[in-house]
């Protein structure tokens, strides 16, 4: 009926229903918008200017659009050239003397974080291959003589002409480490038949122990500060060889329980009895049952050293004693012991720990509140932290011996949410298929171009496992914030350290060949920023140096865009299984030296 008639008409007025539904239409598209730019992380921006791509990570989630401006970070001034952010001796001041707290990590807080790259010293050569670089480093990479002159009558390292060269010398051993370790190995059998695999030196000077005992099939992580010493862990991992900057303090060493087989200490000067023996206990904690502990110089063959320790033979009779007691109370025994060397063995038996329940007993048990593998930023308790009883394949001797244990799926394996024998496998197997695909795409691995390797976000340690064959070693990280499975690493005969990446690593500048992550901005850029993630990459890898970043679609564009403003060359590949979502990063840092003087 037509409505003039002035009658109603029952069908609805099309020019309504249009401008209203316009209206909403417009306003749920600008929500949408509002709600992808809340939900895609500030790490967007980075992303190249003349990119405009939507990264489908599945069927069902909306992709939010790369459109972000490159950046270009500026260089740090040249005194910056051995910048360690987390101990950084500029900062020693605002920190005790005390327990040398202010030689512990201290991170500058977030507006104090530097964002340029980190120069290498004038006149810096691509290093020494190994293992001619066991012996022997240029001088102008760690240009730094105060080790040269104290401890030239020790034998540490000399200089002549522009090289530094080390003859295995130490404080306790200035004739050569050599002899040294053989009659380590005469003390302790196990070192020589694949017993003892993983190892750990506690102020390690420039690491002739764990640079020789390589050779031997031990893996060892030299530890040792930044302190007066000048470049002790730098020059050992210039020269290929495994360590990593920490200190025996307040705080917990970043290893989980249970985790060594063998710790040592040469002269490494930490006061194992003071404060009720809290460093000893820390010993305890990080050493696997069964495990040893090799301890030369004072007070250990007093009788005979006591008058060139500055000392008298009755302080040294009463420190040795008092040492003696500490270990026996924290359920060690004295294994062996000749001339400068002895060595304590951390019992298996649950029998002693027992006694530490006795009421007044100390060092008491410790309670289960405490978790034994929490390890970033705890603070050390005097206490003994007890091996779990229901563990039964912990103990060293209880282990395959290495290589065999190298792929055996651990019993700590179980421990880990999700965690079985089956996917330990599964794990194994898939890293060897990446691994002979990485080769492919990067022909320098397995040759002496790659020493130094990090993974910076490993799980079981496949990645390492499947280099095992190679020349060269790989510090196995696992994320503080992620599952624990860093013990598993360990108990396989791996090495590794837990770490925070929205922190700097604890190591020197220029000191890794490779570094591999696997999805690592996935897990944590809700957390770290990405840019100072990559200048931290940036920072501890070498000039000509690689980096394996294999992430999905959208971080690796993002990645490839910024690595143009820190001098690095990329190129994305394909993984093995060839999918779209996923791709893998080559790239290669670019060297250059430093056009500025000034502090920035």
């Amino acid at each position: 009926m037509n409505p003039k008639d002035g009658n109603p008409t029952h069908q609805h007025d099309k020019s309504f229903v249009t401008v209203p539904m316009a209206i909403i239409v417009v306003v749920l598209c600008g929500f949408s918008f509002y709600l992808g730019g809340m939900f895609c992380s500030e790490k967007d921006r980075y992303v190249a200017k003349d990119i405009t791509k939507a990264i489908e990570t599945s069927k069902e989630m909306v992709a939010c659009p790369l459109q972000a401006k490159e950046v270009t970070f500026p260089e740090c001034s040249i005194d910056y050239q051995d910048y360690t952010p987390c101990t950084d001796p500029r900062r020693w001041k605002k920190y005790s003397i005390h327990r040398l707290i202010f030689l512990e990590r201290h991170c500058p807080p977030l507006y104090e974080k530097k964002e340029c790259l980190v120069p290498p010293p004038d006149g810096y050569k691509f290093p020494i291959r190994w293992p001619k670089s066991r012996d022997e480093c240029w001088y102008r990479n760690v240009p730094y003589d105060w080790i040269s002159k104290k401890k030239s009558d020790q034998h540490w390292l000399r200089k002549e002409g522009d090289k530094f060269f080390f003859p295995g010398g130490g404080t306790t051993f200035p004739k050569g480490v050599g002899p040294y370790v053989d009659l380590m190995q005469d003390l302790i059998s196990g070192m020589t038949d694949g017993t003892v695999r993983t190892a750990i030196d506690t102020g390690c000077g420039v690491a002739s122990w764990g640079g020789y005992i390589l050779d031997r099939g031990i893996l060892t992580v030299s530890l040792a500060p930044r302190d007066n010493h000048e470049a002790q862990v730098q020059f050992a991992l210039e020269r290929g060889i495994p360590a990593i900057l920490g200190i025996i303090s307040t705080q917990r060493l970043p290893f989980p329980s249970n985790s060594f087989d063998m710790a040592h200490c040469s002269r490494c000067l930490i006061p194992w009895t003071a404060f009720g023996g809290i460093y000893l206990l820390e010993i305890h904690r990080i050493l696997r049952p069964g495990g040893f502990w090799a301890l030369s110089g004072p007070p250990v063959n007093y009788k005979r050293r006591w008058r060139g320790w500055n000392t008298t033979i009755e302080e040294q009779k009463s420190n040795y004693e008092k040492l003696q007691d500490s270990l026996t109370s924290m359920c060690f025994k004295l294994y062996n012991q000749k001339d400068d060397i002895a060595v304590w063995q951390k019992l298996s038996d649950n029998s002693c720990y027992k006694k530490l329940e006795t009421p007044d007993n100390y060092p008491p048990k410790c309670d289960d509140g405490t978790e034994p593998d929490s390890a970033w930023y705890t603070p050390l308790r005097p206490c003994v932290v007890v091996p779990n009883p229901k563990l039964k394949r912990v103990a060293l001797e209880s282990l395959p011996k290495w290589p065999e244990r190298l792929h055996k799926a651990p019993e700590r394996v179980a421990d880990v949410r999700g965690g079985s024998s089956g996917a330990f496998q599964n794990d194994d197997s898939k890293w060897k298929l990446r691994v002979k695909h990485y080769k492919k795409l990067l022909p320098a691995i397995g040759t002496d171009k790659i020493r130094n390797v990090i993974d910076m976000n490993t799980m079981y340690g496949g990645f390492a496992a499947a280099l095992i064959d190679d020349p060269l070693w790989v510090m196995n990280v696992v994320s503080s914030y992620a599952a624990n499975t860093l013990a598993v690493v360990y108990d396989r005969g791996l090495i590794g350290a837990y770490h925070d990446w929205c922190e700097a690593f604890s190591t020197y500048p220029r000191t890794y060949d490779l570094l591999h992550l696997d999805g690592l901005f996935t897990a944590e850029s809700h957390r770290c920023e990405m840019k100072y993630v990559l200048l931290e990459m940036d920072r501890i890898l070498r000039p000509n140096g690689y980096a394996i970043i294999r992430e999905t679609s959208y971080f690796v564009d993002a990645v490839a865009t910024m690595s143009k403003g820190m001098r690095w060359g990329c190129r994305k590949e394909d993984t093995e299984s060839g999918v779209e979502m996923e791709k893998i990063l080559i790239c290669q840092k670019k060297l250059w030296y430093s056009s500025k003087k000034t502090s920035r």
